[in-house]
């Protein structure tokens, strides 16, 4: 991901998305300030001279929360509770299944612990919305089977 970013391959390829997966995102938010530090310069970086921004018009964190997703497998209540900092459109919810340590066969109660006090919108764009825009997924042909299978079908809403 750093290499994408300060190598300008976002810039070049700005409809690229980038998913970080099954490493979760509590790193993100130190990570992209860190990069921001380094891109508007600092004693550390004064050596360097433009080398950070030369190819790069847009901060670091531009180009994170244009083109990165981060797939937080077993999301933790921390990294819900930094959903602002790291971007609530940047993160999406996986129960990391079928791996012993995912959420199954106990993934409804992982949601609703997990989203217990997470505003509506906010937790459909994380559960599902968030990766339906990045793989381009068509949200109308998927609505039977959301019917049938998602979380209000089983009681969570």
């Amino acid at each position: 991901m750093w290499h994408l970013i300060w190598g300008g391959v976002f810039e070049r390829f700005p409809e690229m998305r980038f998913c970080v997966t099954e490493n979760g995102a509590w790193w993100v938010p130190e990570m992209v300030q860190r990069m921001d530090m380094k891109y508007e310069g600092s004693h550390a970086t004064e050596r360097f001279g433009d080398a950070f921004t030369r190819h790069l018009p847009l901060k670091p964190s531009e180009y994170f929360a244009r083109n990165v997703r981060i797939g937080a497998s077993v999301m933790a209540r921390k990294e819900v509770a930094l959903r602002h900092e790291i971007g609530v459109g940047v993160l999406m919810w996986g129960n990391d299944y079928p791996h012993h340590e995912g959420t199954w066969p106990h993934t409804v109660e992982a949601m609703e612990s997990t989203f217990v006090d997470v505003p509506e919108d906010e937790a459909r764009a994380m559960v599902g919305l968030t990766a339906a825009e990045t793989y381009r997924l068509d949200l109308d042909a998927l609505a039977p089977i959301v019917e049938r299978v998602g979380p209000a079908s089983v009681g969570v809403t």
